[in-house]
């Protein structure tokens, strides 16, 4: 294939970037907004139940629970169903699961709707990897995974002014109710908009879809003695571990974050409800200036990703730890460092699977995106909205220093942990590629 074929991903099936990626945007936009949405309904959830702020972060992290369930068998489902079929039926399930939670009437019940919320949306993480891997060659791959994950900084913004608009005039269960229909309705777009594979994209011409195949075809024959290794031998690299261990710590910081942010603004004491949800939304429209940003840049610096992702994960931990010792006099200021960490939070996300589907066959790519985002979702949704919540406790019930502080570090810690995931040809103190621009003449279909 010409050096030129892909060149600005243009002359080879560009409908791809308008009708793929759109609709794994929009689904996954859906998917994270009914997944946080529950953060701007605790307060209003801790005052009706009168929940204490521990059982508040047990009712954050029974998610966690359902998502682990299903995230560890997602490989398979995939592999053995197809990754649209398994998302489209993840779309309706998490939808029902959604508007069930403001039908609950008590803790036992929202706690148990939420853990099947996450069985619901468990498989979508890993089915999207594959999905975008068998659409997207190696080098357009960042930007495709980065244009796919925006959408966990769209749900998280758009989950704070709508409910906070909705919470304005109605209750929490209706929001709940309301803001489960969007996934019903999107369910018949994916099967009617997403072709089963590239052959059945008659928006393609018969030569982009052969040219395609025969690229990504050639992409995986570079991996002939891996395939023939069964996929736990995944459990062997020392850098996949480093990268959960990190990725695990980040994400707590992530989702007790997002779970307690709204109830930290109201703290102020001077935000009206839809200021908080307004408010509680800003941070993750930086998350989504952050992501494109830094998927862009990793594309251009030699699709570099270990150092573009371990940095702004150092630098978000040490800007969360400095809004916790921020006087609440001084609010605006811990404000704007919490607009930082937004811009720093989900940076590390697409380039933990980019990076897996690109040192890896897609035999163990989708195991090794399974495993890894299993565990550390599953420590992150659970352990950081409890984590938070307990440390909030022993600070008094209503002073988040203590939680902002120790969820800053354990940030930094996995930043420093996935800048050490080095692959075997690789150095820790190589550094230079993250740096140095890719010159053009370089790139090529096969790079």
């Amino acid at each position: 294939m010409s050096d030129n074929a892909f060149k600005d991903n243009e002359l080879i099936g560009k409908k791809r970037w308008t009708i793929i990626l759109p609709a794994v945007f929009i689904m996954y936009t859906i998917s994270f907004f009914d997944r946080v949405n529950i953060g701007m309904a605790l307060p209003h959830i801790t005052a009706e139940m009168g929940l204490s702020s521990v059982e508040a972060g047990w009712l954050g992290g029974a998610f966690a629970w359902g998502y682990v369930a299903t995230q560890f068998t997602a490989g398979w489902l995939a592999l053995r169903f197809g990754s649209r079929r398994v998302i489209g039926i993840s779309l309706f399930l998490f939808g029902a699961c959604a508007m069930l939670t403001g039908l609950t009437r008590n803790f036992g019940e929202l706690v148990a709707i939420r853990f099947l919320l996450g069985v619901a949306e468990g498989p979508i993480q890993a089915a999207t990897a594959m999905f975008l891997a068998q659409w997207f060659i190696k080098r357009e791959r960042g930007r495709a995974f980065g244009i796919w994950n925006l959408s966990l900084g769209a749900g998280a913004f758009l989950a704070g002014p709508i409910s906070g608009w909705i919470l304005a005039h109605h209750n929490w269960r209706v929001m709940m109710i309301i803001e489960g229909v969007p996934a019903w309705l999107f369910c018949l777009i994916w099967f009617y908009l997403v072709p089963k594979s590239i052959q059945a994209a008659r928006w393609l011409s018969s030569e982009d879809r052969d040219q395609l195949q025969k690229t990504l075809a050639a992409e995986q024959s570079d991996y002939v003695q891996e395939k023939s290794d069964p996929w736990w031998t995944i459990l062997k690299i020392p850098a996949l571990w480093l990268m959960l261990i990190g990725y695990s710590l980040h994400s707590m910081l992530a989702y007790g974050f997002t779970l307690w942010l709204p109830t930290a603004l109201k703290g102020y004491g001077t935000l009206s409800e839809f200021m908080v949800g307004l408010i509680s939304g800003l941070p993750f429209l930086m998350t989504m200036v952050g992501i494109w940003y830094i998927t862009r840049r990793s594309d251009r610096y030699n699709q570099e990703r270990r150092l573009h992702a371990a940095i702004p994960t150092v630098l978000c931990g040490i800007a969360l730890s400095a809004a916790a010792f921020v006087p609440l006099s001084y609010y605006w200021l811990q404000i704007a460092l919490f607009m930082f960490v937004g811009l720093t939070m989900k940076m590390l996300v697409p380039l933990v699977y980019v990076r897996l589907t690109e040192i890896l066959p897609t035999r163990k790519a989708v195991p090794a995106v399974a495993f890894v985002g299993g565990c550390s979702n599953f420590i992150g949704q659970f352990g950081g909205p409890l984590v938070a919540g307990y440390l909030k406790h022993l600070g008094g019930g209503s002073d988040m220093t203590l939680a902002w502080g120790v969820m800053g570090l354990f940030s930094i810690v996995g930043g420093v942990l996935f800048a050490l995931a080095v692959g075997r040809d690789e150095k820790v103190r190589d550094v230079r590629q993250a740096f140095r621009l890719t010159p053009r003449r370089a790139l090529s279909a096969r790079d």
